[in-house]
């Protein structure tokens, strides 16, 4: 087996430690070696129950799953992982401890049952993800699973991403407070990974270049090994004043939204063609923050575009970040003609959708739930775009534009998304200081040589995690547990009565269940003991023991979940008993989850002794999920013909009936366009700031904003001669640093004004 193993590729090493273990794994490569890919195909194939996050919206958008934050109930800033008490010095700052995480949960029945029942969290995009961020998705998953032993929780955590590209953002207060608890502010170095490492797999083959020039080049900026040679090679595309014809389909990469949205618009308005315009569809919850696509789309004929979404009908006209030139438009219709083809490209609106994590009542098994959606053509402008947001793209032909890069790994980023060196232009000279990687991410890396044989690692840890499985699937401790604190939850005072009726019930069901726990305490050590020996003879036994246990086991179980069903059917005809229904229906499913979990650990045995691997399809098939379909449907209507909604209940505080009809949200105006709207009434910006009961700067930061959109003239706000004062010295100092301006100017003049200057400088083209 161990050779076996050897033999195959990494993508493949990396679902079955999956599929096989509870190993936590770091799955990485160097940009277009199919990271995404592997994530879509495993979310169809694992037989676990899976989660996607990711940190930023945009990318939980474009992972198909949720954010970091909203899963975990977090809130945003510096999470220390001890309950510290900060010096004098760092008083004022704020931060969260996990005291303070805990004081403020408020999780719904059906969060928290995602997170009980989630046996693998995958977060994309980790090159973002902050240690203390990661420290304090374990403290959530320790305390809502109440399992403090193991990392996370017990549940298996796969990173993906490539910390080579754009690193997490702390700011230099923020690392003063977490400095004193971690080397570094990578995931790798968070506390929860201290005593349970990642295993480090690095998918190798790249599908974007095949020049192995090219591939030496970048393979050299991700291991802090550049050489003179590299940066003799870099500098034969060095063209400083390289100006393209707007046909020439050039991509400008740079480093700040402001530059790639100006280079956009300017080349835009070069065009003469009359400009259409395309407003995107949000249906209901939709976050603007997380738009994948913009929500306005101006375009004209000849307009240069980019695909924001591979072609969804299979046919490979298009793929993200392929270039193209608008043909012709009409109000509903845009045509395109891609990069190096002849073929017309009719281009069709694209759904984007939001989801949120759900629990299917019937199944038990973790669903996801559109809950809205955004339409939109998946195109955006595509003369510049910034390299944050090149990440995942490819491009033929490419002007970098680096002069600015504020981040190590943006240099790797840009130049990895290109198919050939012939394809660059670089704009600005790049030094071996300039372009140097993180040294932390470079000493990380050497766990991948430094690691055990893959191939060992999975036979041992596969054996581990099957035992392991058995065991849980036979250990009824959390049900027990759940089951003495419900009894004890009985109480005689006035507002408990309805539920106190129901006391010897629970009492009856608390006695039949720890009867039967005791029997599966025995079994478990009868197959504890088989586990010490590993040859045919004991396999089969192991197996057989366990079917016959799964036989006893089980119906007793479904007996105490048909009697949990048959209570709700009397509380529900009783006044006031929406809290203990929801106890209840949680209740009836953690027997449920019991149940299958016997059920899939004679599945998991059978599938190990005839050398395959358990599937999400062969799993579905294991359950008659008929009678419970009917259970379930029946429970959940009420006498009044509605259906009964328990995750509308917070199972951490008492739940509240609200009687008030939600009417839909009214979308938010821009404060930015209600600003620039009084400001064409003739409202001056004291005025403005008094009305709408701002400060003075917020609406100077308002007219800045539209003076670089030259959506507003600067000499409004500015004497002529101030103003060409400040351009003078934008030019002279070649900065936009307000610091070294205002230094440089005195103190005649003020922030704002510095500020409206240095967007005019902009607007300018700068």
């Amino acid at each position: 087996m161990i050779h076996e193993l050897e033999q195959l590729q990494p993508a493949q090493l990396a679902a079955k430690f999956i599929n096989l273990t509870s190993r936590h794994i770091f799955l990485t490569g160097k940009a277009g070696t199919g990271k995404t890919t592997f994530l879509r195909n495993l979310i169809s194939l694992t037989h676990k129950k899976s989660v996607i996050v990711a940190p930023t919206g945009i990318a939980a958008i474009n992972a198909a799953g949720v954010t970091i934050h909203s899963l975990f109930q977090l809130p945003f800033g510096t999470y220390l992982p001890k309950n510290s008490t900060a010096d004098l010095a760092t008083a004022h700052q704020h931060y969260n401890t996990p005291k303070s995480i805990i004081r403020h949960l408020s999780m719904n029945a059906t969060k928290r049952r995602i997170l009980l029942d989630m046996e693998l969290l995958i977060i994309d995009e980790v090159s973002m993800l902050r240690a203390d961020l990661l420290d304090a998705i374990d403290m959530v998953l320790r305390y809502v699973r109440k399992n403090n032993s193991a990392s996370f929780g017990g549940v298996q955590v796969l990173f993906i991403g490539d910390l080579h590209q754009l690193p997490p953002v702390v700011k230099q207060n923020e690392w003063g407070l977490l400095s004193g608890f971690y080397k570094s502010i990578y995931f790798f170095d968070a506390l929860a990974l201290a005593e349970s490492k990642p295993v480090y797999i690095e998918l190798e083959k790249i599908y974007r270049q095949a020049d192995e020039v090219f591939i030496d080049l970048l393979n050299n900026l991700r291991n802090n090994q550049i050489t003179q040679r590299d940066l003799e090679l870099l500098q034969q595309y060095y063209r400083a004043d390289f100006k393209p014809n707007l046909s020439d389909n050039y991509i400008t990469l740079t480093t700040h939204n402001q530059k790639a949205e100006t280079l956009n618009r300017d080349s835009l308005s070069e065009l003469s063609a009359k400009s259409y315009f395309y407003p995107a569809a949000v249906d209901k919850e939709f976050p603007e923050t997380a738009f994948p696509a913009e929500k306005s789309l101006e375009l004209k004929v000849g307009a240069q575009v980019m695909f924001v979404k591979n072609d969804p009908t299979g046919e490979q006209r298009f793929f993200n970040g392929k270039i193209a030139v608008v043909i012709s438009l009409s109000d509903e219709l845009i045509k395109v003609k891609a990069e190096g083809s002849d073929q017309i490209i009719v281009v069709e609106k694209y759904i984007w959708k939001n989801i949120r994590y759900n629990t299917n009542k019937v199944t038990n098994e973790i669903e996801e739930e559109v809950v809205g959606t955004f339409t939109q053509f998946p195109l955006k402008l595509a003369w510049a775009i910034t390299v944050h947001k090149s990440q995942g793209l490819t491009f033929d032909k490419a002007i970098v534009d680096l002069g600015d890069a504020f981040a190590p790994g943006q240099i790797y980023v840009a130049l990895s998304r290109l198919r050939t060196l012939k394809g660059l232009i670089l704009t600005s000279q790049l030094s071996g200081r300039s372009i140097r990687q993180d040294p932390n991410v470079s000493y990380f890396a050497r766990l991948k040589e430094q690691q055990e044989n893959l191939g060992l690692q999975i036979k041992r840890e596969s054996d581990a995690f099957l035992r392991n499985y058995i065991l849980q699937s036979f250990d009824f401790s959390t049900l027990d547990n759940y089951v003495f604190e419900h009894v004890f939850s009985y109480k005689k005072d006035e507002k408990r009565s309805t539920k106190q009726k129901h006391l010897l019930w629970a009492i009856k069901l608390q006695q039949e269940l720890m009867s039967l726990k005791v029997n599966a305490d025995k079994f478990s050590r009868q197959i504890e003991r088989l586990f010490f020996v590993d040859d045919e003879t004991t396999k089969n036994l192991r197996l057989a023991r366990t079917t016959a246990a799964e036989n006893y086991f089980n119906p007793q179980i479904v007996k105490l979940s048909d009697s949990i069903f048959e209570l709700i059917e009397l509380v529900k005809t009783e006044k006031q008993t929406k809290e203990y229904l929801v106890e209840l229906f949680e209740m009836e499913a953690m027997f449920y989850e019991q149940f299958k979990k016997m059920r899939k650990a004679k599945a998991m045995l059978t599938a190990s002794l005839n050398g395959v691997e358990l599937t999400k399809e062969s799993l579905s098939g294991l359950f008659n999920e008929t009678k419970r379909a009917e259970q379930i449907q029946k429970a959940y209507r009420m006498p009044n013909s509605e259906e009964f909604n328990p995750s509308t209940a917070d199972s951490f505080r008492k739940v509240r009936a609200s009687k008030k009809e939600k009417l839909p949200k009214v979308p938010k105006e821009d404060t930015k366009d209600v600003t620039l709207s009084l400001l064409k009434q003739g409202r001056t910006a004291e005025e403005i700031a008094r009305e709408r009961k701002m400060t003075l700067g917020t609406i100077e930061g308002h007219i800045a904003y539209f003076v670089a959109k030259q959506e507003l003239d600067p000499k409004l706000f500015i004497p002529a001669k101030k103003l060409n004062a400040m351009l003078e010295a934008i030019n002279q100092l070649k900065s936009i640093k307000l610091n070294d301006l205002r230094d440089h100017l005195g103190r005649g003049y003020s922030y704002s004004e510095i500020k409206i200057a240095v967007a005019a400088h902009l607007a300018e083209g700068h």
